[in-house]
């Protein structure tokens, strides 16, 4: 059985867009809390934060294979807090506005409550440089309160941008990937894609 340790929307789309069946279970853990104690850089932190949902739930089912991921959106080195509203998100994307950032994710497999996979990968960035009114017009459109980096890249967020550095999918906040070669490799694949016939 594979459990999805995540609430995440994007994160399920992703996983059933590869046909992987699967269940979801809320990760019982604080990250705030870890967050506060711990004071790791935001490329460590998206690990830890990952490891922490996956092995909250491999303790309650420690005969499935459970996923967990985390994004951390990262700038001048620092952690940047998801929006909780319109003002905040505008603050961030200014902030952003002509310069560079990074997207930093994390993908763990939690089995028997032991961490037996795990992949980070670090996308770059660089926003385009534009008018204040255009951002704001992006925020009212797009709504990207509570994302990594206050833009739903998946939607109109792309078009903020003049270039990305790194896989698309890390972006959104599940690297699926490796995932997918991971558990194809163990044999542990709870799904199976028609091949498609080229003439």
């Amino acid at each position: 059985m594979l459990i999805l340790a995540s609430t995440s929307k994007i994160r399920k789309q992703i996983l059933k867009e590869v046909r992987l069946k699967f269940k979801v279970v809320a990760p019982l853990f604080d990250e705030e809390k870890a967050k506060k104690k711990l004071r790791l850089s935001p490329q460590k932190l998206p690990i830890f934060l990952a490891k922490g949902k996956a092995l909250s739930i491999s303790q309650k089912f420690p005969d499935a294979y459970v996923i967990g991921s985390d994004q951390v959106c990262e700038f001048q080195n620092q952690e940047i807090p998801k929006s909780k509203n319109a003002n905040e998100a505008l603050t961030q994307l200014r902030k952003f506005n002509g310069k560079i950032h990074f997207q930093n994710n994390a993908v763990v497999v939690a089995h028997k409550n032991k961490i037996i996979f795990e992949n980070f990968s670090r996308v770059k960035m660089t926003m385009r440089k534009m008018p204040i009114k255009e951002i704001e017009n992006y925020i009212s459109l797009d709504k990207p309160f509570g994302c990594a980096g206050s833009y739903r890249y998946e939607s109109l967020g792309k078009h903020l941008f003049k270039k990305t550095e790194g896989d698309y999918f890390s972006i959104l906040g599940l690297a699926i990937q490796p995932l997918i070669f991971f558990l194809n490799q163990k044999k542990i694949l709870t799904y199976h894609l028609p091949l498609t016939t080229y003439r």
